[in-house]
């Protein structure tokens, strides 16, 4: 009986393993083509979608947007394939429509989240992808920490930091990066989609930027923390986070999140050993956070960024004094409340009573400040397909009007992490007083 089991047992490890080799990307190692296949012979149709395929794009009045393109797989017995032309180097993202259905490989343990969906990637080595893989050299080390918040309704909220390696073994002092996400996200997606763990590994290793400590805090202003670990909300945060416009997150960063950095790690806790950048809404974060707050920052990435809330100061203003009325204005109309009014414009006043809309304000006379108290690197980057292009275009235009200098760097490609990895590549050996 017991040899029965053990050849059961190895019978059914030898169908699972078919299964994983059939379902897993297999990269061709001389022309870095990648071969699919997917074992189901009790489905009628298999489509696979991935970051490698030709996007297909549509138009919205904000701009053109595209989504991973599409091709249907070929039924070769009881098995579905498909082999790519070869690929240039890069993390690819994929998943299956199962007759429609989205799907992750379940034989690729490599998996990455954006906003609430799940994918498959895989990496092709060369440039920039080898810089996404976990190879052996020395290795960082990447912790979680609560930390306590002023954001109102979550006094407690999470943030990751990488230590370089080394880091536990002296008393040597470090500067900071504090790297901002972009709508949707947490804090824990530069070090899993934007792959910043290895990428600092990596540059470190290669002694083409120093080591440093980056902090990774969640910029969501409703959320605490990533799902599953936040305590004040189960749901994902949304592409469309209105909240995290409303000053509430960069009216709090530096008395909670720079001072919670610079008393609990080895910081060089000055403003030329700390910078800080972001992505989309992140970059807008980043602008504004360092605007209100003149030589803390030395050093300013913008990826990508979405360069304004869409308000101008009168509006802010407006919105402001609207904020502290609407409690009288509830009061005295209570018609609101009758027709399904009410719960959506107490919403909106909580939203700015939460938050502080005049970090907004002023922009200009903010920039003007920051950069007098001294900015070594004012860095922005954007692809030429990107929807914020004209905002970015619109925002150098600012600068140059006020005669602040920047660096900027325009790529091929549009909102995306292919893109945003490769500017963090291109963003830390500019740092503290590396190549400029």
């Amino acid at each position: 009986m017991k040899r029965l089991m053990k050849q059961g047992l190895l019978i059914l490890m030898l169908l699972m393993l078919h299964t994983a080799i059939l379902a897993q990307p297999k990269l061709n190692d001389q022309n870095h083509s990648v071969s699919f296949s997917y074992h189901n012979d009790t489905v009628d149709e298999v489509v696979l979608t991935g970051s490698f395929l030709p996007r297909k794009t549509y138009k919205t009045p904000a701009g053109v947007f595209g989504r991973d393109g599409e091709v249907e797989m070929k039924r070769v017995g009881d098995e579905w394939v498909y082999a790519t032309p070869p690929l240039a180097s890069e993390m690819y993202t994929y998943r299956f429509l199962i007759d429609g259905k989205p799907v992750v490989d379940p034989c690729n343990p490599d998996t990455v989240r954006d906003v609430d969906e799940f994918y498959n990637f895989f990496i092709v080595p060369g440039i920039p992808g080898s810089y996404y893989l976990d190879e052996a050299i020395p290795h960082g080390t990447l912790t979680a920490h609560w930390y306590d918040s002023s954001i109102p309704s979550m006094p407690r909220r999470r943030l990751m930091v990488y230590t370089p390696a080394g880091y536990q073994q002296g008393g040597q002092r470090y500067p900071v990066l504090y790297l901002l996400h972009g709508s949707g996200g947490d804090e824990t997606s530069w070090s899993q989609y934007g792959r910043a763990f290895q990428i600092l590994d990596h540059l470190i290793h290669e002694h083409k930027c120093p080591p440093m400590i980056v902090v990774m805090p969640n910029g969501i202003a409703d959320r605490a923390a990533a799902p599953g670990y936040d305590r004040y909300n189960g749901e994902p945060a949304s592409s469309k986070n209105v909240e995290s416009m409303m000053g509430a997150v960069e009216r709090a960063f530096v008395p909670d999140i720079v001072h919670f950095v610079d008393t609990h790690y080895r910081t060089m806790a000055d403003s030329a050993h700390r910078a800080i950048a972001g992505l989309s809404l992140g970059g807008l974060q980043t602008i504004v956070t360092s605007a209100n707050n003149p030589g803390v920052f030395s050093y300013v990435g913008l990826f990508s960024a979405q360069t304004t809330n869409g308000m101008s100061d009168r509006d802010i203003r407006r919105a402001n004094r609207f904020g502290k009325r609407m409690d009288k204005l509830q009061d005295n109309l209570p018609f609101l409340v009758k027709r399904g009014l009410g719960k959506k414009v107490a919403d909106l006043a909580g939203k700015l009573q939460k938050g502080d809309l005049t970090v907004y304000d002023s922009i200009d006379t903010k920039l003007r400040r920051q950069f007098q108290c001294g900015v070594r690197l004012y860095y922005i980057a954007v692809g030429r397909d990107d929807f914020v292009m004209k905002l970015n275009k619109d925002f150098r235009h600012k600068l140059d009007t006020l005669g602040l200098a920047y660096s900027y760097h325009e790529t091929d490609g549009g909102h995306s992490w292919e893109n945003w990895r490769k500017y963090l590549i291109d963003f830390l050996p500019r740092l503290f007083n590396q190549t400029k």
